[in-house]
């Protein structure tokens, strides 16, 4: 039984990868495991491997009756607790029961958690008692890129794999063009860019870049998606399809999230050692695109937390040290 044939060379000489085939040939995986990174379509991915592996699914785990999944749903998008008399389905209560009962076909139950930062204290708390007493032969798998908005509790009973990201697989002319751009308004600034009329350009240019951005980002999420959906069951609940297809964006989202970091850094690292005042100034950006991150995942809408940060970079790299 091995489960890493089925991912990319790259993601099979990581240690994480190393570590749960080992785990899973000498059948000690343990009852739940958290899996987190950058690049959430790539947990998904070693997660189904892994599931696939453990149901002998045939190459998709996502149709075998003991596999079963939980998902933020609704506007909120939260992992709900669901009533205790009135099992819904995709809530955790709903889910503990399928776990606590035996296989249909197969010794082993299986159960992905996405987004597991996403359960609130009634959810986190139900989820708990099961982690403390797991039922015999279920292996609980927890997604999240976001691992310390997990509940001590919870965090500190699984174990942990964190899955660094591959570099972004979005190859799209458009994306690489826009990091282009977004590079060379970078360098503005350092060009001399200090009259009224330069400030302006730079204003102008930075909502031009987020007008860009959320136009690639619709195209790239769906077309990416709309082959990811036809991949998905028939009797997949709509509820949970939408949820699905939100999640998905905020994968590829992510991604380029991801990527405009790196452009940041190379631009930072690449005069640090004539300008050490880049390494302040580098900090400040990181901070700023965290935090328009986090912005983004309590729902602020992608144009005003995009603005937020282009206007702060602005601040950042053309303010005198």
């Amino acid at each position: 039984m091995s489960f890493a044939n089925a991912l990319s060379e790259r993601l099979r000489q990581s240690r994480p990868i190393q570590v749960l085939e080992r785990a899973l040939q000498r059948d000690r995986l343990g009852h739940a495991l958290l899996l987190h990174g950058p690049r959430f379509e790539q947990l998904e991915t070693v997660a189904l491997a892994l599931a696939d592996a453990l149901l002998d699914a045939g190459g998709d785990p996502r149709r075998h009756p003991d596999f079963f999944t939980l998902r933020p749903a609704r506007k909120g998008r939260q992992i709900q607790v669901g009533e205790r008399k009135n099992l819904e389905p995709n809530t955790m209560r709903s889910l503990l029961k399928d776990l606590h009962q035996s296989g249909h076909q197969s010794d082993c139950r299986v159960a992905v958690i996405y987004e597991a930062d996403r359960m609130n204290d009634s959810t986190a708390n139900a989820f708990l008692k099961t982690l403390e007493e797991p039922p015999p032969g279920a292996i609980i798998l927890l997604l999240t890129s976001r691992p310390y908005d997990l509940l001590d509790t919870i965090y500190s009973r699984c174990l942990n794999f964190r899955l660094a990201g591959e570099g972004s697989s979005l190859a799209s002319e458009a994306w690489a063009q826009w990091l282009a751009d977004y590079r060379q308004w970078l360098e503005r600034p350092k060009s001399g860019a200090s009259a009224p009329d330069d400030r302006a350009a730079l204003v102008f240019g930075a909502y031009g870049l987020t007008s860009r951005f959320l136009a690639i980002l619709k195209s790239e999420a769906h077309a990416l998606w709309k082959t990811e959906a036809d991949r998905l069951p028939d009797a997949i609940d709509p509820e949970e399809r939408e949820s699905l297809e939100t999640g998905f964006r905020k994968g590829v989202r992510s991604r380029f999230l991801a990527d405009i970091e790196r452009v940041t850094r190379d631009f930072a690292t690449a005069e640090s050692a004539d300008s050490p005042e880049r390494f302040q100034q580098l900090g400040e950006a990181v901070y700023e695109l965290e935090r328009m991150a986090g912005l983004l995942e309590v729902n602020l809408k992608d144009e005003a937390a995009l603005e937020g940060f282009f206007l702060a970079s602005l601040r950042i790299w053309t303010t005198p040290r």
